[in-house]
């Protein structure tokens, strides 16, 4: 589909792209482009980020947007700046309904195709802030598991968020070097997308402090195994030590020689238990008065 500016409005154009045409915002699938052909070898590298390059006649960037809630899917296009037009090749079709969504909101004086692509650009970021808030309250749900030891597989989880949150996080930061190399460039000033780097700013150290929670909460974790750990290891230290001079009156009686005078004693198989009990008790108390359990 291909729209133009009139009146500070986005509409629908009847005009066709050619090399004299201005002002247009071009969508196309990568079947449609290729019979345009104004672009030697455009559109044929694979989208992997989000970045802007200046070929001197052009500006050609790419776009990977991070689609929430769908790890590890993206939304990827390509795009152009190109004789003052604006032209955008994607795979699947999404851009209608963001400027739909442009289209809506209330028309501004002196639009033109770079303010455009300013508000492109926040919304697709509008909901990210909700998002991120989001994966925080998931991270603090995890973290009240993890105290209460009732958290099932915290490894795969944790992973799952944090790799959620660095995708995040190069993505504001290629956002930020799309935008600065813009300003570079000429095609745009800083007064357009100051805002907008201020905000998605924000966005980044928040999906910072994201990250250095799910290292806190690993931490955390790895804290709660250790005290489960000594806690066992405290159960099995007492049980030994316990069991250690029972071990050793039952080895000494088990030595059977024919002298021992217990061995023929009416009451020395009671004895030994009412020993054994004594050694027990006295035991647990001295465990108990340390504080050991």
């Amino acid at each position: 589909m291909i729209y133009e500016i009139k009146n500070d409005k986005i509409v629908l154009s009847a005009s066709k792209l050619t090399d004299k045409s201005t002002g247009l915002i071009c969508i196309f699938s990568e079947e449609e482009w290729q019979e345009y052909n104004l672009i030697e070898n455009s559109a044929q590298e694979k989208i992997k980020f989000c970045k802007i390059e200046d070929a001197k006649k052009y500006m050609y960037g790419t776009l990977c947007v991070p689609i929430k809630n769908k790890f590890p899917a993206n939304y990827c296009c390509y795009f152009y700046f190109y004789n003052k037009n604006l032209i955008f090749i994607e795979k699947e079709a999404r851009l209608n309904t963001l400027i739909e969504e442009i289209i809506n909101t209330k028309s501004k004086k002196d639009y033109t195709i770079v303010k455009f692509f300013h508000d492109l650009l926040e919304i697709i970021i509008k909901d990210d802030l909700s998002y991120l808030e989001k994966l925080e309250e998931r991270l603090s749900s995890l973290e009240a598991k993890v105290i209460k030891n009732e958290v099932n597989n915290f490894n795969e989880t944790i992973i799952r968020i944090k790799k959620e949150i660095l995708r995040f996080y190069h993505y504001y930061n290629q956002l930020l070097d799309l935008t600065d190399t813009l300003i570079d460039s000429y095609i745009t000033t800083e007064e357009i997308f100051g805002v907008y780097s201020d905000r998605v700013g924000r966005l980044q150290s928040e999906a910072l402090l994201l990250r250095e929670y799910t290292q806190e909460l690993q931490n955390l974790y790895e804290s709660q195994i250790s005290l489960h750990q000594n806690d066992v290891m405290k159960v099995l230290t007492i049980v030994t030590t316990i069991f250690l001079p029972l071990t050793l009156i039952t080895g000494w009686y088990g030595m059977n020689f024919k002298y021992m005078p217990e061995l023929t004693w009416e009451f020395g198989y009671p004895m030994i238990f009412i020993v054994f009990a004594l050694i027990i008790i006295i035991c647990l108390i001295i465990f108990k008065k340390r504080n050991f359990w």
